[in-house]
């Protein structure tokens, strides 16, 4: 073979190489994909619903005619006490259907069962296990002990493990998901999320000599801001110091024009009333040697799709602060 085809020949296989690395970077990242991943769970828990189902359904069918025997006793057929033991059987099974069925909701989305739950289905799969191999244990033989425990067994461990891999299950959905960096949640301070709906580029920036206090007005030895970070939950259940702290951390860094804000919008903040939040802002304006607020100037709280925004003098002054 000559040199010429010899480097078209290697150049055909690193382009066919390429080619295949590409396609197999494109199956990985959909096999990884948090939602591919949540829908191959998905298929699997309803295959697994439906078997363990069928099992369960198929050992209380075969329990029924035990169980009907054991309470008809010597009476005659069609005979009203032996049709009526034909119904003690389904009032158990209903029961225990009843509590697997709504386990199967709270393992779902990881809701712990009650203490109740547990002993209905352990009482009404003994009861069915007792009046099932009544009859085998008062004759005792191995056979038919055995063939007559084994589907009420089969219908007690289901029940147990059903649970239990349904929410293993959920937590698989869960794993995939924090392992994808796009989806991890960041918590924010309140600094931090208005920061983050300012504009990536400088604006310029027009002082007004009479509405923005001089720089000595703050203390040269004001703290550095904390480094605490903030849940939206941890929000609304921060004490009143906590909040100061936070409504400083605003003032401080400059996020919000001081006279833009309210003791109403420091207050859907951390859902409290406006009154409330005035203290707040105040006692914040006090430790940092601000001017006193001027209260006549009312601004707006607006909250679309759910979101706090605060609304400054200047109608662009729109800031989201969390949803």
């Amino acid at each position: 073979m000559s040199p010429r085809k010899s480097v078209e020949t290697a150049r055909g296989q690193a382009e066919q190489l390429a080619l295949e690395a590409q396609r197999a970077a494109r199956v990985r990242a959909l096999a990884t994909n948090p939602d591919v991943i949540a829908l191959q769970v998905e298929r699997v828990r309803t295959q697994v619903d439906w078997l363990m189902w069928t099992g369960i359904i198929l050992g209380l069918a075969f329990c029924m005619t035990n169980v009907q025997e054991f309470a008809a006793g010597d009476a005659l057929a069609w005979s009203p006490q032996w049709t009526a033991a034909w119904l003690l059987d389904p009032m158990v099974s209903l029961v225990l259907i009843a509590v697997i069925r709504a386990e199967q909701i709270t393992a779902r989305w990881q809701v712990a069962s009650t203490a109740w739950a547990r002993r209905t289905r352990w009482t009404t799969v003994g009861a069915t296990y007792a009046m099932n191999t009544w009859e085998a244990w008062s004759h005792p033989d191995v056979a038919m002990i055995l063939a007559h425990s084994v589907p009420p067994l089969v219908v007690f461990v289901a029940s147990e493990a059903a649970p239990g891999l349904r929410d293993r299950l959920t937590a698989a959905v869960y794993a995939a998901a924090a392992a994808d960096p796009s989806l991890r949640a960041k918590p924010v301070t309140v600094g931090e999320a208005v920061a983050a709906e300012q504009p990536a580029s400088p604006q310029p920036v027009v002082v007004d000599p009479e509405t923005t206090p001089p720089p000595e007005c703050l203390a040269e030895d004001t703290p550095a801001p904390r480094q605490r970070r903030w849940e939206r939950e941890e929000l609304l259940a921060a004490d009143s110091e906590a909040r100061v702290g936070q409504v400083m951390d605003l003032l401080r860094d400059g996020l919000v024009a001081a006279q833009d804000l309210t003791g109403e919008q420091v207050g859907a903040i951390f859902g409290q009333s406006p009154r409330n939040g005035r203290r707040a802002l105040q006692e914040a304006r006090r430790r940092l040697e601000l001017p006193d607020l001027d209260t006549d100037v009312e601004h707006e709280v607006e909250a679309p799709g759910g979101a706090l925004v605060l609304v400054g003098s200047r109608p662009a002054d729109r800031v989201e602060v969390g949803a």
